[in-house]
């Protein structure tokens, strides 16, 4: 396959796409056949490795990347990457997209798994700039700019897609995914992968956290806490708060978006959640792992809908496309697509937020992070003061010793006029100490 030739960071450089390289793969004794689940872009089929079984692979060019898509029920964890006579340990992570660099040099490679693994797709690319649909994840330890609850696969786009494109894509902040449901124990695991897929698409580079409440459409309030109980929603809420630290807080609907009961009951657990996470006794074993942590400011989305003061996105500056092209490249919940041309919703709905909570006042704009300070910038401040005393440090250590000359050699102090004749100082310290005295500084 010719590569492309895609634009750099320099408008003045351009670097060639690194291309797909064909594989030789061997493991154990497999047969041809069963690689096919490899290489044929399909989500859904896959290759299983059992626990302490290695896949090896063998190109004509020099491998520079490695991309694996695991099966959800299949990451192996830890796995090492062996090449040559070196060798790295891999997965640590646990992502489900996962790539790997390699040192140049090597057109062969082994891939050793401890535990039982499963890969839906491997791509092996040679030398060149990686492709952006390559999804190079990191993890968010804590202190997220924003935390968004999302219930479902699909709400990243449909309720959270301008949040996901702003501050994810153009604004590069510290934004957390958090989502309720999982579906790896479901039929439809491939929503695991449609997650990341959607999210770093809208340009989300922090991987996501799941939950682990079994997804279920449930069109209630009642039947939503029947089934998944408010306390343990309660504390999945009330963790990942003390945990990333928010400064916004981002919740669904209250009135579910089409009624789901899901969506009613996370929004009701966020917005118990916010207004006691800063109080020790509010699930206290939490507040001891963690701390405690009140949120500047929460958001509901659709929340005082369309009313003054509501924070309201424009959708028309490559938005829209790309919340449209996101939902189409989706190969499950298609549905979603015919909300945005009904009555029950819109592609707008998606711009609409609420300030349901503030302890930093109100907003004036459109401008989810108005009036708070973004960690990123927190860290900037605190490198400059840190810088700063550094310098008073030094410069203070510098006049002293300098008083200390000046009193050896018998000068007087006239405020700030110290050395004013630091030329004849110079010359005496020299004289009494035999070493040369820089008074350039």
């Amino acid at each position: 396959m010719a590569a492309a030739v895609v634009f750099s960071k320099s408008p003045e450089v351009f670097a060639e796409e690194a291309p797909e390289l064909g594989v030789t793969f061997e493991a154990g004794e497999a047969e041809k056949e069963e690689f096919n689940a490899l290489i044929d872009n399909d989500l859904e089929t896959v290759m299983e490795f059992p626990a302490g079984t290695f896949l090896k692979l063998t190109t004509a060019d020099e491998i520079c990347g490695i991309y694996v898509m695991w099966d959800a029920e299949g990451i192996p964890g830890e796995w090492t990457l062996s090449y040559g006579d070196e060798s790295k340990e891999c997965g640590k992570e646990g992502f489900l997209h996962e790539f790997v660099e390699l040192p140049k040099g090597y057109t062969e490679c082994t891939l050793t798994f401890p535990k039982n693994a499963g890969i839906c797709e491997l791509i092996l690319y040679g030398e060149g700039e990686i492709p952006s649909t390559v999804q190079k994840w990191e993890r968010l330890q804590r202190d997220a700019d924003i935390l968004v609850f999302v219930p479902h696969s699909g709400d990243e786009i449909i309720d959270y897609g301008a949040i996901a494109a702003i501050y994810g894509g153009e604004k590069d902040l510290y934004l957390q995914f958090v989502y309720m449901c999982e579906y790896v124990t479901s039929e439809e695991k491939i929503k695991e992968h449609e997650i990341l897929d959607s999210l770093w698409r809208l340009g989300v580079k922090y991987y996501p956290v799941g939950g682990s409440f079994r997804n279920k459409r449930l069109t209630s309030l009642s039947l939503a806490e029947k089934f998944y109980g408010k306390d343990n929603v309660l504390r999945f809420v009330t963790e990942n708060i003390r945990k990333y630290r928010p400064l916004v807080v981002v919740s669904p609907d209250y009135g579910g978006e089409y009624g789901n009961g899901t969506h009613i009951l996370l929004a009701n657990a966020i917005t118990d959640a916010v207004n006691h996470t800063g109080d020790p006794e509010y699930y206290a074993e939490m507040a001891k792992k963690y701390g405690t942590w009140d949120v500047p400011k929460t958001y509901v989305h659709k929340y005082r809908y369309k009313t003054e003061g509501t924070i309201t996105f424009d959708l028309e500056k490559g938005i829209k496309e790309l919340l449209e092209r996101t939902i189409a490249e989706k190969l499950t919940d298609t549905w979603c697509g015919t909300h945005f041309t009904n009555a029950r919703y819109t592609l707008a709905d998606a711009a609409y937020f609420g300030l349901y909570r503030s302890t930093v006042g109100a907003d004036t704009g459109n401008d989810l992070t108005e009036n708070v300070v973004t960690y990123e910038e927190q860290a900037r401040i605190a490198a400059e003061e840190a810088r700063q005393r550094e310098e008073y440090e030094r410069l203070k250590a510098y006049y002293e010793e300098q008083l200390k000359i000046a009193a050896r050699c018998g000068q007087y102090i006239f405020g700030r006029h110290t050395f004013s004749k630091l030329g004849e100082l110079s010359k005496e310290k020299n004289a009494m100490s035999g070493t040369t005295f820089n008074n350039e500084d």
